[in-house]
């Protein structure tokens, strides 16, 4: 009888049992993982999630570094997705320390945003990542940074309001209000617009400074002055 484990469909008799057995287990080495981390055993800590991750792989019949979200049912194997992404959270933090392992960091950090981008929890792993990186925790931190400004352009809540105003800042809150209104009274086709060329307009206030320039005197005080549409807005949704 055809079974689902991990969100892939397995005939499971085709599996053997010390596989199956492995993939049930998975959760308890999982925790053995994070114990080790916590307690700076990092040796164990990257034997227990290798075993948790070859426990998923092998049991889909994948190699570990083709592991991705597609593998998954992304609605009931989302806390399994979360706990993945986690996993490569760790082992990149864990192989950077090590300057002959860098390489192997960067690939899990790369992991790591695979199993960020696009998820509900994505912000939480991108704050995650950026406090790592602002404590100057990282050896290889430009890998690290780079990664977070990955995130940054790929996230719909760091787009080029959060670039140019702070993700704090008054205007960025009351634009993301504003998104939130439109979406409301149906006019969530401006915000997919507006999403669909931030990141295009985030790339080039990095690569050139002409752009910047522009951005500063034309799109800066263009979004303060859309942000007080929040005012109207609100009174519409209210």
């Amino acid at each position: 009888m055809a079974k689902k484990r991990s969100s892939i469909f397995r005939d499971e008799d085709e599996i053997s049992p010390e596989t199956i057995r492995r993939y049930n287990e998975r959760l308890k080495f999982l925790r053995k993982g994070l114990e080790y981390s916590q307690a700076n055993d990092l040796p164990r800590a990257v034997e227990a999630y290798n075993y948790y991750l070859r426990a998923i792989t092998n049991y889909n019949q994948i190699e570990e570094g083709k592991l991705r979200p597609k593998h998954f049912d992304t609605e009931k194997d989302m806390a399994e997705i979360l706990l993945i992404s986690h996993v490569y959270w760790d082992l990149a933090k864990i192989y950077d320390k090590s300057p002959n392992l860098h390489i192997e960091s960067i690939r899990c950090l790369n992991q790591f945003l695979i199993f960020s981008l696009g998820f509900k929890f994505q912000y939480i792993n991108a704050r995650m990542l950026r406090n790592f990186c602002r404590k100057g925790k990282a050896h290889n931190i430009k890998a690290f940074k780079d990664a977070y400004e990955k995130m940054k352009v790929e996230s719909k809540d760091c787009f080029i309001a959060t670039q140019l105003l702070g993700e704090q800042s008054t205007t960025t809150i009351n634009l993301r209000e504003f998104r939130n209104c439109l979406y409301k009274n149906r006019l969530g086709f401006i915000v997919n617009t507006y999403y669909y060329l931030s990141p295009k307009l985030i790339q080039l206030n990095y690569r050139s400074k002409s752009f910047r320039f522009f951005s500063n005197i034309i799109i800066r005080p263009s979004l303060i002055a859309i942000s007080h549409l929040t005012h109207w807005c609100q009174s519409k949704c209210q």
